[in-house]
């Protein structure tokens, strides 16, 4: 990870001004690292080509962690892509119905029906992204969260332990 100062002092960065001077941007902590996924998780499941600069803009706006954020993005890669959107499009038929041809019968889907019915197979899509968007990014901000309390506390116990292990006895 690059010096945090060094990246407040770029020139083209430092125009953000005090907006990208927020620790929690570049430090991991807790609460950022799970902003981070939420804003991450979030822009991944919209189908955008641009889904880094909309999760660090999200980033941003949250106080999470950028590069988490950014990173976070790559759950739907060129390999994860058709599978990931496939099913947001499911979702979005599921709660819409399905979408119907000219012709009153369900469409086939290929990428002619796709094409010429853009607009008609983009609803459902786009509302599944954006629920199965939602749920996910949630899942993962409360994932994260319990998990790294769930590791500070275990520590914790171990410490305590390794403490009481080492202390003196009365009866000696």
């Amino acid at each position: 990870m690059p010096d945090p100062h060094k990246i407040k002092e770029h020139k083209w960065l430092s125009a953000l001004g005090p907006v990208f001077h927020e620790p929690n941007l570049l430090h991991f902590n807790r609460r950022s690292v799970s902003a981070g996924f939420l804003a991450g998780i979030f822009a991944a499941f919209i189908p955008l080509p641009m889904q880094m600069f909309l999760a660090v803009c999200l980033s941003i706006t949250i106080r999470g962690n950028i590069a988490v954020a950014a990173a976070s993005t790559w759950i739907s890669n060129p390999l994860t892509f058709a599978p990931v959107f496939y099913f947001c499009y499911l979702i979005g038929i599921a709660l819409i119905g399905e979408p119907l041809g000219d012709d009153g019968l369900p469409m086939a889907f290929n990428l002619s029906t796709v094409m010429n019915n853009l607009w008609t197979l983009g609803k459902p899509l786009l509302l599944g992204c954006l629920i199965a968007g939602t749920l996910f990014s949630g899942l993962s901000y409360l994932t994260v969260n319990y998990l790294w309390r769930f590791h500070i506390i275990r520590n914790w116990k171990i410490r305590r332990n390794k403490r009481k292990a080492e202390e003196p006895t009365n009866s000696e």
